[in-house]
């Protein structure tokens, strides 16, 4: 009898383990097996999987890309026009707006080809095949290190006069994939909606529901007479995609399938309960750095027009960060994940200790991932807390000028003739988001930061300066940091460039540049030893894990590649007595109307048009939709994907997640994980009754 019991509660933990729910999942989109097909079949989906990937033939792949390698765009016309996220564009509006122009805050638009803005820098890629290198890559990277491995493998792909470039892309079920994507660099801004309208509600509704944002923004793809990618020319013509997404005016209903195309960045769905630690130790400690950064930029930013416009992008992803890390942090410790982990490993562990051959192999495993967690958690947390910090604007011209200042040391002419024309290109763009005032003022906050928050062994060296020079005086330290230092003015750095000398190694923000920058390297080398033991236990500890799940339907961490995700429309129940609604409405933005907080100004063109009801046949029971919630499981690099019904029609524009779904990296929870989607309808509503903009609007197949 006790053999039976043990086995029947070997068997209850082992159905538990990895268990796929019904939408959790980021589908590699080339493994689209048939049980996955027929489960996306049993909730509307009508398309067979070579609609959705193909090499061969147009399938919705080919209408998908990478977005400036930070995010996801989608082809919407047979002339290369695509569409994103307003904050996937943001930086780049930002980089050709100007106090006259500020195309941020008023929006722009364009009515002919002759007026699209080139984005110089702006690229996408877009996918051509992945190819199964598993085979390959293991015998290689058992001489090789995987730099060289990935190298070699990817040079067989890549191709420069058809734009082809390749990526080795390891998978956490131990299988590797070449991605081969072709590069466009000649991509031009068509049109983007004011602020007020692609973020409203900024920072203060991010990753909460209900949200009120036209989240889009609207691109073109160019190349050249071949159709292939090519530099910048007047002479290139809009691309034309092998495939392109028509547009549904149907709308979404609770219950409808959906489904997103796109390149999700890193998940830890299959990480150990110690590693889920390390996770909420690092949240803990970027949320602590990136709150006070934004405080102090925010206070700096209220004071001046032309502050709030420079700084704009780099505020948006610091509070992005920020929140995303909090409540990354809040939504874990209320999540049943850490018990969930270790129910896993004791049903690993049992599994193990059911052979002597995999005691052997795999019993020690999470006794040293263990150990050696415990020993790099504190200088981890410090690194992490001092680069969130003080890896920013103020460190980075001493960081900067390190290869400039080595090459006057060792009296290498070419060498300082290369690192002049490199830290002159880097100040060029540098310059053009840097006020010397507003970065003396939020530095000063930083430093205090840490000098509450680490022991003293943890600090970098300039805080031995602060104590025994400015007798601990932070506030004066820092005053003298910018008015001694040649790096405060652009006549100051320009002239340094011009005629470097070896004096800069006095400079004040030089030495606090390096001390910051040898300090977090000093904190990395703490730690690198338990991280080189915990990476080869993990490789070993997975293949057990991959052993004992080898009959299961389970998906790979993401890694940036293209992935599917499905769920249906609907609302949530996150907490205790609320509910959300699957859909938000025009409506909600009047009611958050306040026009002394620039997050909550509401233009006097919507408002009009609400009031009057102008919502043309993208209206729905006399209301304009404007978001709505689904259960597909996204996270970060997803922003910008499509979101598509069952025919493959597209219906929105994802673009951010509830709060309770913010621990998605490491966890999917099917009754609150929700992802936020623009309304296509509302994205149309402000081209065509807002902007008039039948330039775009001629272009779309709509259905």
């Amino acid at each position: 009898m006790k053999d039976v019991r043990k086995s029947a509660w070997l068997l209850l933990l082992l159905l538990s383990f990895g268990q796929v729910r019904a939408d959790e999942g980021m589908w590699p989109v080339s493994r689209l097996s048939s049980p996955l097909m027929q489960k996306m079949g049993g909730i509307g989906l009508q398309l067979p999987a070579e609609k959705i990937y193909s090499e061969t033939d147009p399938s919705l792949k080919d209408a998908v890309m990478v977005f400036d390698n930070a995010g996801t765009a989608e082809f919407v016309s047979a002339k290369g026009l695509i569409f994103t996220n307003h904050h996937c564009g943001r930086g780049r509006v930002q980089q050709v707006s100007t106090d006259a122009h500020n195309y941020l805050r008023d929006g722009y638009w364009a009515t002919a080809q002759t007026e699209e803005i080139p984005i110089k820098g702006l690229t996408v890629r877009t996918l051509q095949k992945i190819v199964d290198v598993t085979d390959q890559a293991t015998n290689l990277l058992k001489t090789k290190g995987i730099r060289k491995v990935s190298a070699e493998l990817e040079r067989q792909y890549n191709d420069t006069v058809k734009g082809l470039q390749a990526s080795l892309d390891g998978y956490s079920d131990g299988t590797y994939f070449i991605s081969v994507y072709q590069v466009f660099k000649d991509v031009r801004l068509v049109g983007v909606p004011p602020e007020s309208i692609g973020n409203f509600g900024g920072e203060t509704d991010n990753f909460e529901w209900p949200r009120h944002s036209g989240d889009f923004s609207i691109f073109r793809v160019y190349a050249n007479a071949n159709n292939l990618p090519a530099d910048y020319s007047k002479n290139n013509k809009p691309y034309q995609p092998k495939a392109f997404l028509p547009i549904s005016l149907a709308g979404v209903h609770d219950h409808d399938f959906a489904m997103t195309l796109g390149f999700p960045f890193m998940t830890q769905r299959h990480i150990t309960s110690f590693e889920l630690q390390e996770e909420l130790d690092k949240n803990r400690a970027t949320a602590i750095a990136k709150g006070r950064y934004i405080d102090a930029l925010g206070k700096e930013m209220d004071k001046d027009e032309r502050i709030r416009l420079i700084y704009s992008d780099k505020n948006f992803s610091a509070g992005n960060v920020y929140k995303f890390s909090l409540g990354t942090y809040k939504q874990v410790n209320l999540s049943p994940v850490m018990e969930s982990k270790r129910q896993d490993e004791a049903a690993y562990m049992a599994w193990v200790n059911a052979d002597t051959a995999r005691i052997k192999k795999y019993g020690n495993c999470l006794a040293v991932l263990e150990k050696n967690f415990a020993l790099e958690k504190e200088p981890k947390f410090a690194h992490t807390l001092v680069s969130g910090a003080l890896f920013n604007d103020a460190s980075l011209f001493g960081i900067r000028s390190r290869g400039l200042v080595e090459a006057l040391e060792h009296n290498n002419q070419n060498e300082v003739e290369r690192e002049k024309v490199s830290l002159g290109k880097w100040y060029a763009n540098f310059s053009k988001e840097y006020d010397s005032r507003t970065d003396q003022a939020v530095l000063c906050q930083m430093i205090k930061l840490l000098k509450n928050n680490l022991k003293k062994e943890y600090l970098p060296d300039f805080y031995t300066i602060i104590d025994t020079k400015y007798n601990g005086d932070i506030d004066k330290y820092v005053d003298d940091l910018y008015a001694k230092s040649i790096f405060s003015t652009p006549a100051g750095i320009e002239k340094f460039i011009k005629k470097p000398t070896l004096k800069i190694k006095q400079d004040p923000l030089y030495v606090y540049g390096v001390s910051v920058y040898n300090k977090l390297i000093d904190l990395k080398q703490a730690f690198s030893d338990y991280e080189a033991v915990i990476r080869s236990t993990k490789k070993v500890y997975n293949e057990g894990v991959r052993e004992m799940e080898k009959d299961r339907l389970t998906y790979p961490d993401a890694n940036f590649s293209m992935r599917l995700t499905y769920g249906t429309v609907a609302g949530a129940n996150p907490r205790d007595g609320i509910y959300y609604k699957s859909q938000s409405t025009l409506k909600g933005v009047i009611e958050k109307e306040d026009s002394s907080n620039y997050e909550f100004v509401v233009s006097p063109k919507l408002k009009e048009l609400y009031l009057k009801k102008e919502y043309g046949r993208y209206g729905e029971n006399d209301e304009m939709n404007i978001d709505f919630l689904t259960s597909t499981d996204i996270t970060g690099g997803n922003s910008g994907s499509p979101v598509v019904n069952g025919k493959g029609e597209m219906t929105g524009v994802a673009f951010d997640g509830n709060w309770e779904s913010l621990a998605g990296s490491m966890v999917y929870e099917p009754d609150k994980n929700r992802s936020v989607n623009v309304d296509i309808r509302y994205a149309l509503f402000v081209i065509d009754k807002y902007a008039h903009s039948s330039y775009v609007l001629n272009e779309l197949t709509i259905r």
